[in-house]
């Protein structure tokens, strides 16, 4: 794993944690229910790439080949599903819930896939950061689960959320040829914004009517969403599935510690505990100085480095 590949990884899901904040301000400066929030986050965030790549003169649909457009046909609907189900989730219980379940099954997806599939174990500082994680991410967003009326529905379909964000993460773990990240990002983007817009405009759609809204737009699109998402698929070239997924942990980290600035949201004491331990847990996965550059997947049962 190469640190570079790890930073990327923890600066995505960073990023990432500003998406709630983010979104909730556009979403109600502009009037948007959370799917409509979701189909603006994908669209300005396929098309910022895809028209950067074309004015750069970089962007060449005749060498995206059958295996490239299957990767971002797949990896856009696989998108489209993680943002429905995880806002559905949202809507159907709690924020903590959904935070709880549709983040923290994900690692625990990508465990199960590579024992049963590539049979593969963790190692047991991998595994020790899971509990860790999951640990402080309950911690964290524990006040937050016994909202809502529909717990077991939010719960399901939270677990849904899960299974769609491993499923990015290992599908996209190795790369297509001829598709870089940008590539990606911006054509699966696309694609899922345009799987989610009937959904969307069955329940209302609007655009930014001044320049506040434009930047909250663009920020959540280029920033929060694009660019981070081209660092996640960047750094799965050498950080390992599993490593991903649990680094992605601290994204509820940093969407309390931006809420309790934005919105004046209490963390409390148990909530920093738990962000110690979510730190703590990325600590360790970090790259080893006696460990190879790169991860290689193992095609026997042996123990997987995780890191």
């Amino acid at each position: 794993m190469r640190p570079r590949h790890f930073i990327f990884a923890v600066t995505a899901a960073c990023l990432w944690g500003g998406g709630g904040v983010v979104g909730v301000l556009f979403g109600n400066h502009v009037g948007l229910a959370p799917l409509g929030v979701a189909t603006w986050r994908m669209a300005v965030a396929g098309v910022t790439l895809l028209g950067g790549l074309a004015l750069l003169g970089r962007l060449d649909l005749r060498r995206w080949g059958r295996p490239a457009w299957i990767r971002i046909v797949v990896t856009g609907v696989l998108t489209a599903a993680f943002e429905a189900a995880f806002f559905t989730s949202i809507a159907l219980s709690s924020v903590g819930l959904a935070t709880l379940i549709g983040i923290g099954s994900a690692p625990v997806f990508v465990a199960v896939y590579d024992a049963v599939v590539r049979r593969v174990r963790p190692s047991a500082r991998a595994s020790g950061a899971l509990v860790l994680a999951l640990t402080g991410l309950t911690l964290l967003v524990g006040g937050g689960l016994a909202h809502g009326d529909r717990i077991l529905g939010g719960a399901v379909v939270a677990l849904g959320a899960g299974a769609s964000f491993a499923a990015i993460t290992v599908v996209n773990r190795r790369p297509v040829p001829g598709l870089n990240p940008v590539d990606l990002t911006g054509g699966a983007f696309t694609v899922g914004a345009l799987v989610l817009l009937p959904f969307a405009a069955a329940t209302g759609l609007a655009a930014p009517a001044d320049l506040y809204g434009w930047v909250l737009a663009l920020g959540m699109g280029v920033v929060i969403t694009g660019f981070a998402y081209v660092l996640y698929l960047t750094a799965l070239a050498t950080v390992p599935a599993f490593v991903a997924t649990i680094v992605t942990l601290l994204e509820p980290l940093i969407g309390a510690i931006l809420g309790a600035i934005v919105f004046a949201e209490r963390l409390g004491l148990a909530g920093a505990a738990g962000g110690v331990l979510l730190g703590t847990a990325v600590v360790l996965l970090r790259p080893q100085r006696d460990e190879p550059a790169l991860a290689p997947e193992p095609p026997t049962m042996v123990q997987d480095s995780g890191t």
